[in-house]
């Protein structure tokens, strides 16, 4: 082998090295204090730009187009970290003292009685909703029996996941294909008609599929309990997920060549939350987890229907206990 050639390939090598190194390196983001992995933490960088641990508390650093990131999960301190200061393979967050929601423990023997609400599927794709990976839909839960206590037994989460597909040259048939999404369930306080803090609780995370048209969540066994004003339940979208149902980090842009040169377009995924235009007002809302302000805006599919109220309506199943 001519030794030129050895020695310039060499250098090649040893250059790249660093960087494949580099793409393969995978963070831990766990509690400071009890080393253990904390699932699914918000890392927010750049403009509307983020991702999400998987529940190992893990990600990729390559897929961090930044040169700092900020992460936040509840009950910790959130915290800005600056990509080239990152020397060991895990980034600790300081836990802070939270106020825990009052839970009332229900006596199995008090008597109730069990009121459902159906939830609102039209099973028409063109008129649902395709959420954005770090998309959040906030759900009014209302509370029709402020005079009673309210336990929430379960709630149903509606989906369409059947799209048009090509069956021949001019045949058109509806068609389910795979795919995997999880979501994360999360709690608000309705402040003044919008969703206000995060109530406190152990994570809920659920995954939607091609199969699931109505996916029916128990949360018998978190002792939920409505206000007297009711709650808001959102729906989180953490990004698409393995044949497993585990979450594959990933950006939630895709980049596209147009006209103006490279754009980013948010990944809108599946599942389909059907709209509901039948209510006579506004109880859904919906933000970007991955903002700097996080603020919370009315829910509309898209701008043409926005002459008229769009919802998406979640069916419950309350235990409403006896004075």
């Amino acid at each position: 082998m001519n030794i030129k050639y050895f020695i310039l390939s060499l250098c090649i090598f040893l250059k790249l090295t660093p960087i494949i190194g580099q793409n393969e390196t995978i963070i831990t983001v766990s509690d400071q204090l009890t080393a253990l992995p904390i699932s699914y933490v918000n890392i927010s960088f750049g403009d509307e730009d983020g991702i999400y641990t998987d529940k190992n508390g893990q990600f990729n650093l390559s897929l961090i187009v930044s040169d700092s990131m900020q992460l936040s999960a509840l009950g910790y301190e959130t915290k800005i970290v600056y990509v080239d200061s990152i020397k060991e393979q895990f980034i600790g967050l300081n836990p802070v003292a939270t106020q825990l929601e009052e839970v009332v423990l229900s006596d199995k023997k008090r008597k109730f009685k069990t009121e459902k609400t159906k939830s609102i599927n039209d099973k028409d794709f063109l008129n649902s909703y395709r959420n954005p990976i770090g998309g959040e839909i906030a759900c009014l839960i209302e509370n029709d029996y402020s005079d009673k206590e309210v336990q929430m037994k379960s709630v149903t989460i509606p989906s369409y996941n059947k799209t048009m597909d090509f069956a021949g040259k001019k045949e058109q048939v509806l068609k389910r294909h795979p795919f995997a999404t999880l979501y994360r369930i999360v709690f608000y306080t309705n402040e003044n008609g919008l969703p206000g803090k995060e109530i406190t609780m152990e994570p809920i995370v659920i995954l939607f599929n091609e199969k699931t048209d109505k996916l029916n969540i128990d949360l018998e066994q978190h002792q939920i309990y409505l206000p007297k004003n009711g709650f808001y339940l959102s729906l989180l979208n953490l990004g698409p997920a393995d044949t497993e149902g585990n979450l594959i980090p990933t950006s939630p842009f895709y980049e596209k060549e147009t006209k103006e040169g490279l754009y980013q377009f948010p990944k809108y995924i599946k599942p389909y939350f059907p709209v509901n235009y039948r209510k006579s007002k506004h109880s859904t809302y919906r933000r970007s987890s991955f903002e700097d302000d996080k603020s919370w805006t009315l829910f509309y599919l898209k701008e043409s229907k926005k002459d008229i109220i769009n919802n998406i309506t979640l069916g419950t199943e309350l235990k409403v206990f006896e004075d």
